[in-house]
């Protein structure tokens, strides 16, 4: 018994320090919220938080975050002023609908440090990423039914574009992101 307490705090210690190694040097919030709100969210049940780890390393005994992503629920007033019937109708399978609900897939990120004049990034494509999104929110939606992702981005283009080329389609702005929607199939 004593072992196995042993054995837990040092996974404890080797996780923290995993969550504190992880860099995004091109995205400060990503970074931010792994190493400052992720543990918060979790203990107030509002984000899961799962981490996509290098395989070998953990074979090895040792833990590398490549990357990660927080998924969670969110719901929001249907407005047929900034939201067409039509919409509102493909999300909730009734155009008279008062909400809007979605999984939220809330941060996404993977590892980017810069290093001697060189960025570093983690071999993980973000369409593997999202890819891994999917298949845990396919599992939610086995027991909990839902029919949308949702997530929010910048304006930058090359993210907006990333986004589009992985089949979500624009759903809205609201005042501070762009707004993206994706079946769940």
């Amino acid at each position: 018994m004593l072992n196995k307490a042993a054995d837990n705090v040092d996974f404890d210690r080797a996780l923290k320090a995993a969550l504190l190694s992880f860099k995004c040097v091109q995205d400060e919030d990503i970074e931010n919220f792994l190493h400052n709100k992720a543990e918060d969210f979790i203990n107030r049940k509002l984000c899961q938080v799962y981490l996509i780890l290098n395989e070998d390393d953990f074979r090895n005994g040792f833990i590398k975050i490549e990357a990660y992503f927080t998924l969670s629920f969110k719901s929001m007033i249907s407005n047929p002023n900034k939201i067409s019937l039509s919409k509102i109708r493909k999300i909730s399978g009734n155009k008279k609908s008062k909400t809007l609900d979605f999984v939220l897939i809330g941060q996404l990120g993977k590892h980017v440090e810069y290093l001697n004049g060189n960025y570093i990034r983690s071999e993980i494509s973000g369409n593997e990423i999202l890819d891994t999104v999917f298949d845990v929110i396919k599992e939610i939606d086995a027991l909990i039914p839902c029919k949308f992702a949702l997530i929010e981005c910048n304006n930058e283009a090359k993210v907006k574009e990333f986004y589009e080329n992985y089949n979500f389609s624009f759903f809205q702005h609201d005042d501070n992101h762009n707004q993206y929607i994706k079946f769940i199939e």
